[in-house]
């Protein structure tokens, strides 16, 4: 059985070492900004538990993969993809980019619960290849780099004694060889709902090659914005870990800093955006899968709260941040709405093409909202919506989930091209 295994993962790599994908007329905002003045379990799960879990599931599609069944998935995507990631769109059998419990076979449905980081019912791609990540292959130079653990001692009303928040540091491979000071852009890459900081930075350091990626930890596994768990200082969290990452790593460079969340750790980029006092420089940020909620930008004005606790936004704020914003969010997203409306009971959220109008429109943009027809398509799926002399872009997704279904891998690619091209 593992002499089968091998041979064939090997034949998928030579043809994914073929595959070059091109995306057509990427014409994304590359100016320079504007001179500023400024959903994996928790790290606290047993190892043991999570390293168990994932061979589990992991057991369970090979044995379905190379003993009780091939892929039927049709298009040229899937042929394409990894075989963890082909078995994920053959189980997806409504298209919508999630696996829902009854989509899955009953091996690896017993440890449905454990896939699904974020615990909102469904598995998206990214939570499923997480789950398999063992099976990728001996680490090489690009991936043998171990997190760097630090803390940062904070106290609120919910821990009055105060509470070690966690983030990790990952550094380029380049260390090795000696790094000129002030030579790494700083990439932070925040977790949804329910996610893992070190789950979070994923491909991150082979997709942002000599970037100093920090993946911080959200408290209760959220980010504080409107109806989460934590209520927690995120804000001051962030403006410490600047702190901490100038004081320890000579190499980052802290002008050239960029941002990019998942669903609620999108959320907490546009906090940051709304509520950072403009000391701190952002280049770029990439707000995947979520829009604001109207607390925070209602009237033609920005919000925030006067008390990090309470869910009242009642103080009005003229941003100080100005950067490069990329928003990315699919049409058939059932967490948060493209379209807008109730995430919840108690969240409800402006229009993913409403909010990237609402910062295009802080940046200088004096136009009218882009209408939804007047898009330009980048690809079959992929549109783009670029508000020119704001530096802001949205990308609509046609059809695409929560996890963004079959264009998540080419939306990274232009993730990457986006943080890559405002840089130089």
């Amino acid at each position: 059985m593992a002499n089968v295994r091998i041979t064939i993962e090997r034949r998928v790599k030579r043809k994914q070492a073929r595959e070059i994908i091109q995306v057509p007329d990427l014409l994304l905002s590359r100016s320079i900004p504007r001179e500023s003045m400024q959903q994996t379990c928790c790290y606290q799960a047993s190892k043991i538990d999570i390293h168990m879990s994932r061979n589990f599931y992991c057991y369970s599609i090979l044995a379905f993969l190379f003993v009780g069944g091939s892929p039927s998935v049709p298009h040229l995507h899937a042929m394409q993809s990894s075989p963890q990631e082909r078995m994920f769109r053959s189980w997806d059998k409504n298209r919508d980019g999630v696996l829902e419990r009854q989509e899955i076979p009953p091996g690896p449905r017993k440890i449905f619960d454990r896939v699904d980081r974020d615990q909102d019912g469904r598995i998206t791609l990214v939570e499923h290849l997480a789950a398999t990540a063992s099976q990728a292959g001996p680490p090489t130079a690009e991936t043998a780099g171990t997190p760097k653990r630090h803390t940062i001692r904070q106290s609120w009303d919910q821990e009055k004694a105060g509470f070690d928040r966690e983030f990790f540091v990952h550094t380029p491979v380049e260390r090795v060889s000696g790094a000129a000071s002030k030579s790494w852009p700083v990439t932070f890459v925040f977790h949804g709902n329910g996610g893992s900081a070190q789950r979070s930075i994923g491909r991150w350091p082979q997709l942002l090659e000599g970037h100093l990626i920090v993946a911080p930890q959200g408290y209760q596994r959220s980010w504080n914005i409107s109806d989460e768990k934590s209520k927690a200082p995120d804000v001051d969290f962030f403006n410490l870990m600047i702190q901490d990452i100038n004081k320890n790593y000579a190499a980052a460079d802290l002008s050239r800093i960029s941002l990019i969340g998942f669903s609620n750790g999108a959320g907490f980029i546009f906090r940051l955006l709304i509520e950072l006092d403009g000391t701190i420089k952002i280049t770029n940020a990439v707000p995947l899968v979520s829009s604001m909620v109207e607390q925070q930008y209602h009237d033609q004005q920005f919000w925030k709260r006067a008390n990090d606790s309470s869910t009242h936004y009642n103080r009005k704020v003229v941003p100080a941040t100005q950067c490069n914003l990329l928003t990315v969010h699919g049409t058939a997203d059932r967490v948060v709405p493209y379209t807008g409306g109730m995430r919840g009971r108690n969240a409800k959220h402006l229009s993913a093409q409403r909010t990237a109008y609402a910062w295009a429109k802080q940046q200088g943009y004096t136009g009218n909202l882009i209408a939804d027809k007047a898009g330009t398509p980048l690809s079959k799926n992929i549109i783009r919506y670029n508000y020119e002399g704001a530096q802001v872009t949205h990308l609509k997704v046609v059809d695409g989930g929560h996890g963004l279904g079959p264009a998540s891998r080419q939306i990274n690619e232009l993730v990457r091209d986006f943080v890559r091209s405002n840089l130089r």
